[in-house]
């Protein structure tokens, strides 16, 4: 019996054992698959962890292919094509539309200092970037064009070249990798440069009396300034300028407490203190102002090529069709309008005669009536022999101008003497400004996205706001006195006491720097005219101007609808 016992007892043991490890295999396993399960989620999330950088990595990159599309258009090609020769760019820009060679302008032009930036590869051309670091990833795009459809002439020295673009992006991040692409279409424009795109332009910065004009905190400008002789800065700070500053002589004026002096220099230590916030440059070459064959051309324009000798109104026709715009030969009175259908109508008076034109762009339709009498409608709209926008050229003297540019329309007057200013002039569609001018909070007004714009040139005589202005007059448009001054009549008149802010939207381009009001030499505060309050419209900066505005000497090339219809689309290249 014992020795039994002792053998049922050591089979008991044995059945323990290996139950014990089979429990333990158990455990084992489930731990494994535990462990395995662990390691597997960690390096999902590990995983899906750098897929996310990668995206990030991949975005950021996408909208860095896209800054450099714009640079490799609105910064190189901009460049190479306003430095190149005018007469061989617009023989070389008329050959590739010709040609229907977009891919081959943008591989001609497209340069930094001198060097080639695309490649043409068959029906495309191609930008690569190196790798780009970011985070703890890398990325690197690719630029793609391929022309769109065939370069379109616009008008004389004007071309568009339109293109499809894609940007494709690879980023990295611990070899894991992530694709964006971002496609969309641009249309290249190259253009003779125009003045329109200066904030401030005059051949002979100071007074027609050779007065000195000098930049104070009282003078902000946002866009670009030229002067074919020097500035002269007075103070600290001597004026904020936003937008690059560039004059012929060598050599600034500074104040320096009114011992002033000549110097090859940004500023005059802390006590004469200019801000440039885009560069200033000195020494430049002169910029000359356009020439009388411009003149010709846009009253040629609005004549329809057809002479005209006698005193009165004009909207040239040939049967039922308009050929040309809109001539006066005498002094006149014009008042800009929109009519109750939301179309433009121009009021012009000259002497017992009285017409109203209106213009139906919808319809393609002017109609004139004369002293009230019964409309006369004609096919087409009064802008020019080259169609590029509407034009009132007078051969005389704008006597009184004020009103309002219908929001379709895109104008020039235009005079042979002086265009006297007698009430406001405003765009049917602007952002208008909020508080007042010179107080903390100001916001000024702009016509962003808009198409009304308007262009005055006045070529013999100057561009006047008139005694009878209201206070605080707005006027909207780029100014132009070819060979005069844009100026406030009687601004000295202490009678009248301060008329508030003369606020312009726009631009000034004129042979001297023209005053507007007169300041206490004591306290500096207005005590008659106007106070300055010039805003830029920084449409014109992107090569928008009125029509038939007087061109420079040289070429532009720029885009503005970049990312107008850009899509997005992640892998797929």
């Amino acid at each position: 019996m014992k020795t039994k016992t002792l053998k049922h007892c050591s089979d008991e043991k044995g059945m323990a054992l290996v139950i014990v490890l089979m429990v333990v295999m158990v455990f084992a396993i489930l731990g494994s698959v535990f462990v395995a399960r662990t390691v597997n989620e960690k390096n999902t999330a590990e995983r899906e962890k750098l897929l996310n950088q990668a995206y990030y990595v991949a975005e950021a990159g996408a909208d860095a292919g896209l800054a450099k599309l714009d640079s490799l258009i609105n910064t190189d090609l901009l460049t190479t094509v306003n430095t190149t020769n005018p007469n061989i760019l617009g023989n070389k820009a008329e050959l590739y539309a010709t040609n229907q060679d977009g891919l081959g302008f943008l591989v001609m032009y497209v340069k930094q200092n001198g060097t080639a930036q695309l490649v043409l590869n068959g029906t495309q051309a191609q930008y690569s970037s190196s790798n780009i670091t970011l985070g703890s990833g890398t990325y690197r795009y690719d630029i793609v064009l391929q022309q769109k459809s065939n370069p379109v002439f616009i008008a004389t020295d004007i071309w568009d070249f339109p293109y499809y673009y894609q940007v494709q992006t690879t980023a990295t991040v611990q070899n894991v990798s992530r694709k964006i692409r971002l496609d969309g279409d641009l249309t290249v424009r190259v253009q003779r440069d125009n003045f329109a795109k200066f904030a401030l332009f005059t051949d002979h910065h100071s007074l027609p009396s050779s007065a000195t004009v000098w930049f104070t905190s009282q003078t902000n400008f946002a866009g670009p300034l030229h002067t074919n002789e020097r500035y002269s800065f007075a103070f600290n700070p001597s004026g904020t300028f936003d937008g690059a500053v560039t004059q012929q002589h060598n050599s600034a004026r500074f104040y320096n407490n009114g011992f002033n002096f000549l110097a090859d220099a940004d500023a005059n230590g802390t006590t004469d203190l200019p801000i440039f916030n885009a560069g200033y440059t000195r020494g430049v070459s002169q910029i000359v102002l356009s020439s009388s064959v411009q003149q010709a051309d846009l009253a040629n324009q609005a004549k329809g090529g057809q002479n005209i000798n006698s005193n009165g109104i004009y909207v040239p026709y040939s049967g039922s069709n308009l050929v040309g715009g809109i001539f006066v030969k005498g002094n006149p009175n014009i008042t800009l309008g929109v009519d109750g259908s939301n179309n433009a109508k121009y009021t012009v008076q000259l002497g017992a005669t009285t017409k109203v034109i209106t213009v139906n762009r919808g319809a393609n339709t002017t109609s004139v009536v004369t002293n009230g009498g019964a409309p006369v409608v004609y096919t087409g709209i009064p802008d020019g022999v080259d169609d590029l926008g509407t034009i009132i050229y007078v051969d005389g003297t704008v006597n009184n101008l004020n009103g309002i540019v219908q929001r379709d329309t895109e104008l020039t007057v235009s005079s042979q003497y002086d265009i006297n200013i007698s009430g406001n002039i405003k765009y049917q569609n602007y952002t208008p400004g909020v508080g007042t001018p010179g107080t903390v909070g100001y916001i000024p007004p702009n016509a962003t996205g808009e198409t009304n714009l308007l262009g005055l040139v006045a070529w013999g005589g100057d561009v006047n706001i008139t005694t009878t202005a209201p206070n605080n007059i707005e006027l909207h448009g780029i100014v132009m006195a070819r060979n005069g001054i844009f100026q406030v009549e009687n601004y000295t008149n202490t009678g009248t006491g301060p008329r508030g802010a003369a606020t312009l939207l726009g631009g000034v381009i004129t042979q001297f720097y023209g005053a507007f009001g007169l300041y206490s030499s004591s306290t500096g505060g207005l005590i008659a005219g106007y106070g300055r309050n010039f805003v830029y419209d920084s449409r014109t900066l992107m090569g928008k101007t009125p029509p038939y505005f007087p061109s420079m000497k040289t070429f532009i090339a720029f885009t503005n609808d970049l990312t107008d219809k850009v899509s997005y689309q992640e892998g797929g290249f």
